[in-house]
């Protein structure tokens, strides 16, 4: 990631991207952001802002503008820049649960699984109101929104259905309020991210990826250096991205190595956009959660599944959807998962790859192709493999439906897999890393 300036940086030791992040300077994105929303709202500094060497840069009160970016830029600071600047009338508590209570009135699923677990205890929107944060958090949140409604939207929904899922699970308040925060907070990382990689329009090869893996890690380190929150919070953050079958990342931690409260965000994000959905959310989420066996917590799922069915019964099954490309679409996937493990094995007999990181990280991806071609098969999608078009296209919606669904999320799980050989695929010699690009290449086409 291309860091500049001098306030909060991140970088890492060396090229692999599970080296430890070190805070040191100014991030150029993140400033940017801050210039451009002090173009609109009142951003001050809260305290005098002195460089490494005892020189005032701003004084206390100041009113932050773009004459001031340089200076700040060009000098490292004594302190984080995120530590001593606040902006007026940001991001609050009362603005979060505003939201969040929106957001239950306006999408079915979040409605219902507000009321089915809502109805006993604290409720999750008392939860998200007590779930305090300082003027750095409310700045980044400030920013968030700033950056689009649907953003700071997508923050609050996994918050409110992380405390939801918490509940379900019979945790307690504390866990709740963690899982609050973090679920909030998850995505400030990217504020400190080359923006073209976080564009949503734009489909990021393998090794670009590169860039965006690493916001969960920066997020922890923001947490961890600005705010007092229970350590809990910042390793919920770090690990909003991995699977419960070590298929995540940054860290790919698996199992227990994953907090419960780490667990719980990595759901509630993964289904909350699918909540986003128009056409039977519900019914996508469920799949998406059972689609991998392993992936999630047995526990975690059985909480989600549970209350989806009960969401479904409450609001009822919203129209299905069918596409007349779907038969072709499954047979190119069948095609493309057995090409992958065709290649894969023919790679791990080459006498080019001879060290053990090459052939572990190979190996790994074999293992992930097999797993996705096991669920290929348990989800129905085979079904395409044994009818005929015409046949196929005299199934019922309901078929067609759950077959798009299930193709859909079998293809990014390949993406998946390419992705993570293209990060650590900088580990390895070139030859190796060049051995291994056309694999990378067919897995994420």
């Amino acid at each position: 990631m291309a860091t500049t300036g001098n306030s909060l940086a991140f970088g890492t030791r060396k090229r692999h991207m599970t080296d430890e992040i070190s805070i040191n300077q100014v991030n150029q994105h993140y400033l940017d952001k801050v210039m451009n929303l002090a173009q609109e709202r009142d951003v001050e500094a809260t305290e005098d802002i002195f460089d490494a060497r005892g020189m005032k840069l701003v004084a206390k009160g100041s009113r932050i503008s773009s004459g001031m970016q340089e200076r700040l830029i060009v000098h490292k600071l004594r302190k984080p820049l995120e530590s001593s600047i606040t902006v007026a009338d940001g991001i609050d508590n009362n603005i979060i649960v505003s939201e969040a209570r929106r957001l239950a009135e306006t999408l079915a699923p979040v409605g219902s699984m507000h009321r089915i677990v809502g109805s006993k205890g604290v409720s999750p929107l008392d939860i998200l109101q007590q779930a305090r944060f300082g003027k750095a958090m409310s700045l980044m949140l400030t920013i968030t929104e700033r950056g689009g409604t649907s953003a700071l939207a997508h923050s609050v929904m996994v918050s409110l259905v992380s405390v939801c899922l918490a509940k379900k699970m019979g945790l307690g308040e504390t866990e709740q309020s963690t899982v609050a925060l973090a679920g909030l907070l998850h995505d400030i990382g990217e504020l400190y991210i080359e923006p073209e990689f976080l564009d949503s329009k734009r489909r990021l090869l393998p090794h670009e990826w590169r860039h965006v893996v690493v916001h969960p890690r920066i997020g922890q380190m923001l947490i961890k250096e600005l705010e007092n929150f229970p350590p809990a919070v910042a390793q919920a953050v770090s690990e909003h991205h991995e699977r419960f079958d070590g298929g995540g990342y940054p860290r790919q931690l698996s199992g227990k190595n994953i907090s419960i409260a780490g667990q719980v965000v990595s759901v509630a994000e993964m289904i909350s956009g699918v909540f986003m959905r128009q056409d039977r959310p519900l019914e996508r989420a469920e799949l998406a959660m059972k689609i991998i066996p392993g992936e999630h917590a047995h526990g975690l799922v059985s909480a989600v599944s549970s209350v989806l069915q009960l969401s479904g019964e409450e609001d009822g099954l919203q129209g299905a959807v069918r596409s007349e490309n779907i038969f072709g679409d499954v047979q190119a996937l069948h095609a493309k998962i057995n090409g992958a493990l065709e290649l894969g094995r023919e790679l791990m007999d080459s006498p080019f790859l001879d060290s053990r990181a090459g052939k572990d990280l190979l190996l790994l991806a074999l293992q992930q192709a097999q797993a996705v071609k096991r669920a290929f098969t348990s989800t129905g999608l085979d079904i395409c493999m044994q009818e005929s078009m015409a046949d196929f296209a005299g199934l019922n919606t309901e078929i067609h439906f759950e077959v798009a669904v299930a193709s859909k999320e079998i293809q990014w799980r390949l993406r998946d897999i390419a992705r993570n050989m293209a990060l650590h695929c900088v580990a390895l010699d070139q030859q190796e890393a060049k051995l291994l690009q056309p694999l990378i290449a067919l897995l994420d086409e």
